[in-house]
């Protein structure tokens, strides 16, 4: 910028510690009651602690790490980058019925924010040891099929009744979810034919019904740790 024959020099604000600390306070508060990961959140002892817990053979225990650690999710969103997430860990989206038919709860509802704006998903996790096909490939397990129909029941439910989980949940900005997660097992035990079930699976359904294993979460996780280390070593 130019005046009476000076120019002058508009100095970019580098923003503080203190000034992401804020960013991200107000981040967290764009959905009341959701807990809120980003990537500044993440550990190196994450990556250890995520194999672990996924030897346990308990699915409480799975999803006790997640929500503690919401940004474990990124990495099974579609479209999602590192814009930030929020996750709603066991709300009821349909109280216990008075015929006896029971309420449904999903594992997770979550939004992820990314260029072009917020979207919603149902997130429902099984244990890392349960399959998704049988070792022949040429049928789904119990507990898929098992698994496949409650997320059918939770994209329905929402379909049908959003004004009421709105009301229900106490979050007024909840969406509509785009479509239903399931995770479930571990690609790097599965064989060929196990593997190309899923991808055949998904392929056929798009978005609105994907099925993911642990192990995309595992190498989205080791991604992220392997880029931090390379942008903090020095160039020689």
């Amino acid at each position: 910028m130019s005046d009476g024959g000076r120019t002058s020099v508009i100095t970019p604000r580098v923003m503080t510690d203190a000034d992401y600390d804020r960013y991200e306070a107000e981040l967290a508060a764009k959905f009341p009651g959701g807990i809120f990961g980003t990537l500044s959140h993440v550990e190196d002892a994450w990556l250890a602690d995520l194999e672990e817990v996924l030897l346990s053979q308990s699915e409480e225990a799975i999803q006790r790490f997640i929500s503690e650690r919401p940004y474990l999710l990124r990495y099974i969103t579609p479209g999602t980058g590192h814009h930030g997430i929020w996750i709603f860990p066991k709300r009821v989206i349909q109280v216990n019925q008075p015929n006896g038919k029971p309420g449904l709860i999903p594992d997770f509802l979550v939004v992820a924010r990314n260029s072009d704006g917020y979207t919603w998903w149902i997130v429902e996790l099984k244990r890392a040891d349960q399959l998704f096909a049988n070792r022949q490939g040429d049928a789904l397990t119990p507990m898929a099929n098992k698994a496949l129909i409650q997320c059918a029941s939770y994209l329905d439910h929402f379909n049908n009744y959003i004004d009421m989980i709105r009301s229900l949940i106490g979050l007024p900005d909840l969406g509509r979810p785009k479509g239903a997660l399931l995770l479930i097992g571990d690609a790097r035990n599965e064989n060929d034919m196990q593997s190309a079930v899923r991808k055949n699976f998904n392929s056929a359904l798009s978005d609105r019904l994907q099925v993911y294993s642990y192990s995309r979460m595992v190498a989205g996780l080791m991604s992220d740790l392997g880029w931090r280390r390379r942008s903090q070593t020095p160039d020689p």
